[in-house]
């Protein structure tokens, strides 16, 4: 009897072959059919499924076929659920704008390590703008665009110099001070590593990015592409389990026109010019605290403007004489972690206050949630996260906002300039994130 089943079952397996991508679903139910009936025994169709798992391998529908280049493919992402609360009022208003979203974000990232030091991938996102993926439930059910947010290739010449050309993630070491965590840098990236014992390492970082292409028919800066050059040491120390981070660096830029088209959340369409930029920052980790994989980081980012007053007064048509040139932005956070955040329980927390100062930085570039991406703004962030699953993650932010400088207008006494609006923000986050 047993081997009569085996055999109608194993032609059960042959036409579920043939339609490859049904065998696990139309042969488990009748495998679980037979078991009840004491037709076959547990071990039995344990074995039966293992072998027809097999066949289905074999079959050009159970594989993903790849190229011969490739040594290794990896697929990920995420969806991340948001309800968002916000307030803010605009320099020189009364009334407090308030807002209540529910927001969502979708990421699918591909990446591959090909032959000979080669590595290339891409990452898909739900949203234009460079310093979000996030997109409003609104609009009676439509859907939503996808959009690609990274594509780039890469070569590692031997174990010490990698370079990369395209659209990838930041290459820098930096906080959202300065670098929006969303923000996927364009163009080119270098890396030096110099190994000294241990894991000891000093690191050479250089990025050339394209911030906007001009037709160079135009006359000054309207003609000239818009260039972002940083160039970075990353020291990283450990003393046993502890470790030690710092990483100065220069930021310059080519004087150009920008492009009206940015959807970024405070875009600025002027000149990039008068942008002259040194950068430090660094952490420290205390690991091992109150037990094995809990940790403390204390961490700093800052960036002070060589050209700051110049960038106030002329770009931002903003007097300096009354509210000085506010040419350093600078931030200082302490954060704990029990657990490294991918398993489940794993939970951190983490606290820093900042001063983002007019003239210090670059509004296209620093985080959009922080002061909704205006600049004259000082305040802190706290976050939290608990892992509910290895997958899944519940997430809390808070950003609170006020003024550096009260009344801030242009020479003319009446405008607000377009980087500096606000007059104080509170923006509140809850996520739960899936990741795969």
């Amino acid at each position: 009897m047993r081997n009569i089943a085996k055999t109608g079952l194993a032609l059960c397996g042959g036409l579920a072959l043939t339609a490859a991508s049904a065998l696990a679903q139309d042969s488990g139910p009748l495998i679980d059919l037979l078991v009840k009936k004491g037709v076959v025994s547990d071990q039995e169709a344990e074995e039966l499924r293992a072998e027809l798992t097999q066949e289905y391998a074999k079959t050009s529908a159970g594989k993903l076929s790849l190229g011969s280049s490739v040594q290794s493919f990896k697929l990920s992402g995420d969806v991340r659920i948001r309800h968002q609360m916000e307030t803010k009022q605009t320099t020189g208003k009364t009334a407090t704008d308030e807002r209540t979203r529910e927001r969502f974000r979708f990421r699918l990232n591909g990446d591959a390590v090909l032959a000979k030091g080669w590595t290339t991938g891409f990452a898909f996102e739900t949203a234009n703008a460079a310093d979000s993926g996030n997109q409003t439930f609104t609009n009676s059910n439509d859907d939503y665009n996808i959009y690609l947010a990274r594509a780039y290739v890469g070569y590692a010449y031997n174990d010490n110099l990698n370079l990369t050309l395209g659209k990838f993630k930041n290459p820098l070491y930096t906080t959202d001070l300065a670098w929006d965590g969303d923000i996927n840098p364009q163009g080119l990236t270098e890396t030096y590593t110099f190994r000294f014992d241990g894991k000891d390492k000093l690191e050479v970082r250089a990025l050339q990015n394209i911030m906007q292409d001009n037709d160079e028919k135009n006359w000054g800066d309207a003609g000239n592409d818009a260039w972002l050059f940083a160039q970075q040491l990353v020291y990283t120390k450990f003393f046993g389990a502890n470790s030690l981070i710092l990483a100065p660096g220069l930021t310059t830029y080519s004087n150009a026109n920008l492009g009206t088209a940015m959807t970024n959340e405070t875009p600025f369409a002027g000149t990039s010019s008068k942008l002259t930029m040194l950068t430090f920052a660094g952490e420290y980790n205390f690991a091992n605290i109150a037990g094995s994989g809990n940790g403390i980081k204390v961490y700093f980012d800052s960036s002070y403007n060589f050209d700051a007053s110049s960038r106030v007064s002329q770009v931002y048509n903003v007097n300096t004489a009354t509210h000085g040139k506010e040419a350093f932005a600078w931030l200082l956070g302490v954060g704990y972690n029990h657990g490294s955040g991918k398993a489940q329980g794993d939970y951190s927390v983490k606290v820093d206050y900042r001063r983002s100062a007019l003239g210090a930085l670059d509004p296209n570039t620093s985080d959009s949630d922080f002061g909704f991406g205006n600049l004259n703004q000082e305040g802190f962030k706290i976050g939290a996260s608990y892992n509910l699953l290895d997958f899944a993650s519940l997430n809390l932010s808070y950003f609170y906002t006020t003024a550096i400088k009260d009344g801030l207008f242009q020479k003319d006494g009446k405008t607000t300039p377009t980087v500096a609006k606000l007059d104080h923000s509170q923006i509140l986050q809850a996520d739960l994130v899936v990741k795969f």
